[in-house]
C-alpha cells in the first residue's frame, strides 16, 4: 500500500489531480491512426492514456512511438483480455484462449501451464517496450482486463507483475468481483469504484450517449478517469457484430481524436493552457 501511495504522489507531479484521458485500448492495432494520436496527445504537458497489449496486435508500434516522446507520461496498460474468455470469443493468440474462469484460475498456479507461458511472454514484451521509453513514465499495470479469474489467481498475476516491473503501480480490474486490497481498484462502465485508490474507465459504455458531467462529478476520487467510445476498440458502435480484434477496420480519422480532446477539455480542463491553445 505504501508503494501505491508513493506512486500516486508521483503521478500528481506528471498530470493533473483526477486526470482525464482517452481510453485508446486498441492503440496497438496495425491500422491505428498513430499520427493523429501523437498529434493530439503530444500537445499536453503530460501525456495520459492507455491500451491493452497483445489483443489487437502482438506488437505495439504506436505505443512505442508514444513512449519515445519527450513529454512526461502516465500510462495504464492491461496485459491480457478476459472478456473474450467470458464471451467465448478468444482468438488463438489470446492468453486465455481455451480456458474458462475455473480452469484459467487453476492454470495460473501451474508454472508450466500454457496460460503462464503466454502471460510471461506478454509481460516480458511489455517490459522491453517500457525499457525503451524516453522521459519520465509512470505506469499503471493491470494483468487482466475486466478479469474473471478468481482472487487468488489475480493476486498471483499481480505479484508476478510486481517482480518484473517494480517501478509500476499494480491495478486490479475484476469483473463482478471485489477488488483486492492493497492495489489500485479499476472499474469499467458508468459506475465508479467503491474504494480508493482507483481508476475508472467508461469502456463498454459509449461516452457520447451518457451524461459526462454526472460521471465527472461522481468519479473525482479516482486518480485517472478514462473516457471511451466504441471506435477506441475499433468498433463502429455499440452492438456491432463481433469481429476478431486483429481483423477490425481501425483507420479512424483525425476528427475522432480531435473531438475526444475537445470533450476532455470541456469537462475536465476548461481553463487549462493546453485546451486554450
Amino acid at each position: 500500500m505504501m508503494r501505491v501511495l508513493i506512486t500516486i504522489l508521483i503521478v500528481s507531479l506528471y498530470a493533473p489531480q483526477a486526470a482525464a484521458a482517452p481510453s485508446y485500448l486498441a492503440m496497438c492495432h496495425k491500422d491505428w491512426n498513430c499520427k493523429a494520436t501523437l498529434q493530439t496527445l503530444s500537445a499536453q504537458d503530460a501525456i495520459v492514456t492507455g491500451w491493452i497489449e497483445n489483443t489487437f496486435n502482438a506488437q505495439c508500434p504506436c505505443g512505442d512511438k508514444l513512449l519515445a516522446l519527450p513529454n512526461p507520461k502516465v500510462i495504464r496498460v492491461h496485459l491480457i483480455n478476459s472478456p473474450c474468455m467470458r464471451n467465448r470469443r478468444c482468438g488463438r493468440y489470446e492468453v486465455l484462449y481455451g480456458y474458462s474462469k475455473v480452469s484459467g484460475s487453476r492454470a495460473v498456479h501451474k508454472p508450466r501451464s500454457r496460460l503462464n507461458r503466454r502471460f510471461n511472454s506478454v509481460l516480458e514484451r511489455f517490459k522491453k517496450r517500457l525499457a525503451k521509453a524516453q522521459s519520465p513514465v509512470q505506469c499503471y499495470v493491470s494483468p487482466c482486463l475486466e478479469c474473471d479469474l478468481d482472487g487468488p489467481a489475480r493476486r498471483a498475476l499481480l505479484n508476478r507483475v510486481s517482480i518484473a516491473l517494480p517501478s509500476c503501480i499494480l491495478v486490479d480490474n475484476p469483473y463482478r468481483q471485489r477488488c483486492l486490497r492493497g492495489f489500485v481498484c479499476e472499474r469499467h462502465g458508468y459506475n465508479v469504484p467503491e474504494s480508493k485508490p482507483c481508476i475508472t474507465d467508461l469502456d463498454g459504455v459509449d461516452g457520447a450517449t451518457v451524461s459526462i458531467r454526472r460521471w465527472v462529478a461522481n468519479s473525482q476520487q479516482c486518480a485517472i478517469r478514462y473516457y471511451w467510445e466504441p471506435w477506441m476498440n475499433c468498433n463502429s458502435g455499440m452492438g456491432a457484430p463481433f469481429v476478431d480484434p486483429r481483423k477490425r477496420e481501425c483507420g479512424f480519422r483525425f476528427k475522432n481524436f480531435d473531438r475526444t480532446t475537445g470533450i476532455l477539455c470541456r469537462y475536465f480542463y476548461p481553463s487549462s493552457d493546453t485546451c486554450s491553445r
